[in-house]
């Protein structure tokens, strides 16, 4: 799960990537009013996260094992 949390300076904050198994959190932060998740999404894949459709929706996971425990008690 990705969330946007805005700082008081206008326009700059971080994008935050949940892993949906088991809470770990990676930040990216962003200036010019503009979130760049392209960016973040290929930072979060050099750190080994494992993005994932399960059942028509898409999942943040920060591993393959957190991603294979999720499909498995979610099936």
């Amino acid at each position: 799960m990705k969330d946007v949390e805005w700082s008081d300076i206008f326009g700059e904050g971080e994008i935050v990537a949940s892993c949906d198994n088991c809470g770990k959190e990676e930040r990216y932060e962003f200036t010019d009013n503009f979130p760049d998740y392209r960016a973040f999404q290929e930072e979060l894949k050099d750190l080994g996260w494992k993005p994932c459709k399960v059942h028509g929706n898409w999942y943040d996971f920060c591993c393959e094992k957190c991603r294979n425990e999720y499909i498995k008690n979610n099936a």
